[in-house]
């Protein structure tokens, strides 16, 4: 759109702010009302595609219903069919950068100003959720930051109501998420719920602690698999000094299953906060990550990379995130992985849809404790026996866990110079061989080199 245009005979066109797959953002004047405002139009190529006008409507009227100093205002919108004006919508206008600006190049934030920051966003989707509004798209690059405002949460694209399940994807141009902040009921093609949000919020903050996204690949299909598939290190793997509290907060909200997550945005921000004030105490009801490795080395002559020592424990377990132990025990058989399963993913208009299935390889890992040692408490409460996860890959580490209905709540690389290879468990808590009630999370640290 040409500088100097005025559309709807009101807004009239001062220079282009951004583009993206779908649409073109700039700069404007309203002539009515004297203010400067932001104005997204769709791009020719996609206002012909019903599809298109439909998410660009939608867009504008789960905006407009909002009204929260933490979300960019709409203040009109323009789709006539057949006109000569392509669909536009019309919003305030924030004078600053994006977040995604800010973490760019970056090693991270201070943690007080990342935690302020993820506090703003979460207000923004406290709001949004009460008028049953999901985002479906939080990431650095549509939070907006400005002096005089603070945060400002925008781009409601992809947004749908609560209990609205996820799009079918039969085109190759529909965006349903952005790899590095997809959860994994995004990526696995799911109904989302605003728990989804919470994830891509647990994205945010963990990029704005360390600079970087919590899984990497070299494409987004990659990486959306490995928000189904891999755990995340905690953030003070990358970067040391991040608190403890950091860790709690960030790897709950980046939880697999949704029912370990925090149950709203109100609940995920009163643990931002309380890390604000005290970010050396974990919050209480979280799972705990083992201290540095004092584990024994895999005895020669056993299985591959599995160790057995039942009578060694544990070492002094320090801070992590997850979900109380004892708490609802997960579905028997359920896996988290890609068994059975296909992943959708499309990370941007430009990248088409992608798609990945991969059947199990079925078993569980070779080595001690294959017996599920369970049993029941006088109250009937499922008791399952902490399995033996020393020497293990991660891969056959998730197996034993989930064979015996408990969880990996969290994982944390360390130096383990007993260990002969890389990526292997070098210390867990609890401890292998505790009693422990279904559903537990269990937290290990792998070793981070080979040596």
């Amino acid at each position: 759109m040409d500088q100097g245009a005025v559309l709807a005979g009101r807004y009239a066109v001062a220079g282009l702010l951004g583009a993206g797959g779908m649409a073109e953002v700039y700069r404007a004047h309203d002539l009515r009302l004297d203010r400067d405002v932001a104005v997204k139009v769709l791009r020719a190529a996609q206002a012909g595609d019903a599809a298109f006008r439909i998410r660009f409507r939608r867009e504008a009227l789960a905006a407009a219903s909002l009204n929260h100093p933490r979300i960019v205002a709409v203040f009109d919108a323009g789709d006539e069919a057949g006109g000569t004006e392509p669909p536009f919508i019309v919003m305030e206008y924030v004078e600053g950068h994006t977040l995604s600006d800010l973490v760019r190049d970056s090693s991270g934030l201070d943690v007080e100003q990342a935690l302020r920051l993820t506090t703003g966003v979460l207000d923004a989707l406290e709001h949004a959720h009460e008028h049953g509004i999901v985002h479906r798209d939080i990431k650095p690059a549509n939070v907006m930051l400005s002096e005089r405002d603070g945060v400002k949460v925008m781009d409601f694209g992809i947004a749908r109501p609560v209990g609205v399940s996820g799009m079918t994807v039969t085109g190759t141009a529909m965006v349903v998420g952005t790899a590095e902040y997809l959860s994994p009921e995004q990526a696995r093609g799911l109904a989302v719920d605003a728990r989804c949000d919470l994830y891509s919020a647990g994205c945010l903050l963990y990029e704005l602690l360390t600079g970087r996204p919590p899984f990497v690949a070299e494409s987004p299909l990659a990486v959306a698999w490995k928000h189904v598939e891999e755990e995340p290190l905690a953030p003070s793997t990358h970067v040391p000094g991040i608190p403890a509290a950091c860790d709690a907060v960030v790897l709950r909200a980046l939880a697999k299953d949704r029912e370990d997550r925090y149950p709203d945005a109100a609940a995920m921000r009163a643990a931002v906060q309380a890390a604000l004030r005290a970010p050396h105490e974990v919050p209480a009801g979280t799972a705990r990550f083992p201290a540095a490795a004092t584990a024994a080395a895999p005895v020669a002559g056993r299985s591959a990379g599995v160790a057995h020592s039942p009578t060694a424990t544990a070492p002094a377990p320090r801070a992590a995130g997850g979900r109380a132990a004892g708490r609802r025990p997960p579905r028997r058989g359920r896996r988290i992985g890609l068994a059975a399963s296909a992943i959708v993913l499309v990370a941007a208009a430009a990248l088409g849809v992608h798609a990945l299935s991969a059947g199990d390889t079925g078993g569980t890992a070779a080595g001690a404790g294959t017996g599920t040692g369970s049993g029941t408490t006088a109250t009937g409460k499922q008791m399952e026996q902490a399995p033996d996860l020393r020497g293990q890959t991660m891969t056959q580490a998730r197996r034993q866990v989930l064979a015996r209905h408990l969880r990996l709540a969290g994982v944390r690389l360390g130096d383990c110079p007993a260990l002969p290879g890389g990526r292997q468990v070098c210390s867990q808590q609890p401890a292998p061989g505790s009693r422990v009630t279904a559903g537990t999370g269990i937290s290990v640290q792998i070793s981070a080199k080979r040596h």
